[in-house]
């Protein structure tokens, strides 16, 4: 086990304990990380603020691991089920106000590139989309985003593979072929 884990497991087992402070350091450490975990799901970045801090109030109340070093991987399916929920009752909102309007809109380049791009992202299925925004929007390496998905190298450089062969096909259906 390295350093790091060490630190972290203890400021699991504290937390469990009831100490604020080892919280507050889980919190610094997995927030923005949840945040872009909640994003590839709802794809708005203000819902995702939200259920990042839904999934740590849940977190909170049912903090009593028996494995610490399982925290970030049980937090992150916190979160992604947070999202979902919210997801889900967003949409039901949306069919009663009659109209589904996107939260998200990327400001367009002037070709439209930007947002063809990010529409590409918006359409991959979310065990793709989920390491494609945590790999190139939260700058995540491979070993972090194994850490916290809990998935092997090989499974995480495998969805990023297809995911930009799936994006670049998108790309090359809307207009945009890749210079050789």
């Amino acid at each position: 086990m390295r350093p790091c884990e060490d630190n972290e497991n203890a400021a699991v087992v504290a937390a469990c304990h009831g100490d604020v402070e080892a919280l507050a350091r889980l919190y610094e450490r997995y927030y923005a990380i949840m945040v872009w975990v909640a994003y590839a799901v709802l794809l708005d970045r203000g819902l995702a603020e939200d259920a990042a801090q839904q999934a740590f109030v849940t977190a909170c109340e049912k903090l009593h691991l028996r494995r610490p070093d399982r925290f970030g991987p049980w937090l992150t399916t916190i979160c992604r089920h947070t999202a979902q929920d919210l997801r889900r009752s967003r949409r039901r909102e949306a069919a009663l106000q009659k109209g589904f309007v996107s939260a998200v809109q990327a400001e367009p380049s002037s070709d439209g590139f930007d947002r063809a791009v990010k529409e590409a992202v918006d359409h991959l299925p979310l065990p793709y989309r989920e390491v494609v925004v945590l790999h190139y929007y939260n700058g995540m390496s491979y070993k972090e985003i194994e850490s916290v998905l809990r998935l092997s190298g090989d499974r995480v450089k495998g969805r990023l593979a297809r995911a930009r062969r799936w994006m670049e096909a998108y790309l090359a259906k809307e207009g945009f072929r890749r210079e050789t």
